[in-house]
């Protein structure tokens, strides 16, 4: 048994946990602070605060809204509308077919008929100064004055007339003939060069002049006449510069009499639906419009005007070595450039 004797070994043992207990108070009270009471109640009160830190540590904290990171880009500013664009629409009802509110325009085409014209997302909330690009479409029927046509791959959709611009089921063509045709679904303009067996070679003017011949077969063609007309590049003037449009449809005015030679006129009450730089949807009035031959015949060293981003500046001939494109050095510029048929002219009266 133990020995309780006060001078025992139970005696010891108690003294020495006593001795242990007090050295937990003192390092307890020097944790609380200097001003932590020096007493054994102490102890109790840490144990409660270190017990009440827990139970809050272990609640569920409310979730707070994570704060957002900025952007990794700053925001692009909005680019200015180009001065052409800045034109009032003409009245008329503007809806999903007829975005720009364009008249009433007097054309009707049998289904099964081919046209060009813009894509129903592109028509989605188009305005002036908007982008539109020519596709390869087929008409499928009609909805009161508007055209059902169906592109490639897509659902139908209705398409106010003054959108399209028709293509004769059956054209003559000749070798060097200038051509409304496709590329990749894309209207595009381009010369005949040669027939190759069931397939037609075209050489696109209005592209990249290292593009290579194409050879076509079951695509759309339309032989372009000189004059103001749809599909034609024209010369509007706005302001003091001479801007290359691509014409879409005329609106208005009377109507041209069959087989005529359409130029435009000071007294012309017409107006034209037309694409400019980056295809800009944009009107002029037909008196402000200057047609640009569609298959010129340049000498080298003539003077000319010349598409450039958009506007046409003064240039001279330097070659004429393919049919088609022509090779001309721009004033105050550097390289010379090749143009093809459509963006380059003889120099317009004022």
């Amino acid at each position: 048994m133990a020995d309780r004797r006060p001078g025992g070994l139970g005696a010891g043992s108690r003294r020495l946990r006593r001795a242990t207990a007090k050295d937990r108070d003192r390092r307890a009270m020097r944790c609380l602070g200097p001003r932590a009471p020096r007493s054994r109640g102490a102890l109790a009160a840490l144990a409660c605060l270190l017990a009440a830190s827990f139970a809050a540590a272990c609640e569920s904290a409310p979730a707070s809204t994570p704060t957002p990171m900025p952007s990794q880009s700053p925001p692009v500013a909005a680019l200015p509308r180009p001065a052409f664009a800045e034109t009032s629409t003409p009245t008329g009802a503007a809806h999903a077919s007829n975005p720009l509110g364009l008249p009433p325009y007097p054309i009707k085409l049998e289904p099964g008929r081919r046209v060009f014209t813009f894509s129903d997302r592109m028509l989605a909330g188009a305005k002036l100064g908007s982008t539109l690009v020519l596709y390869a479409a087929t008409v499928v029927g009609f909805d009161g004055d508007d055209l059902i046509v169906e592109g490639r791959g897509g659902p139908s959709y209705k398409v106010h007339p003054g959108y399209v611009i028709p293509v004769p089921d059956a054209p003559r063509l000749r070798p060097h003939d200038p051509l409304l045709t496709e590329w990749n679904g894309v209207m595009k303009h381009a010369v005949l060069t040669r027939f190759v067996k069931d397939k037609i070679e075209v050489r696109y003017t209005d592209m990249d002049p290292r593009t290579p011949l194409a050879q076509l077969k079951g695509v759309r063609f339309v032989v372009q006449t000189a004059g103001l007309a749809p599909g034609n590049f024209a010369a509007w003037k706005d302001g003091e510069t001479w801007r290359h449009v691509l014409l879409v449809s005329r609106l208005g005015g009377p109507p041209a009499e069959p087989g005529a030679v359409l130029t435009s006129h000071s007294s012309s009450s017409a107006r034209w639906f037309a694409l400019g730089y980056g295809g800009a949807a944009l009107l002029a009035d037909e008196s402000a419009l200057r047609p640009l031959p569609v298959k010129p015949r340049l000498k080298v060293g003539a003077s000319v005007w010349a598409e450039w981003v958009g506007a046409l500046r003064p240039a001279v001939v330097q070659s004429a070595e393919e049919t088609g494109l022509y090779t001309v050095k721009f004033e105050r510029a550097g390289r010379p450039a090749t143009v093809g048929w459509g963006l380059l002219t003889p120099p317009l009266a004022p």
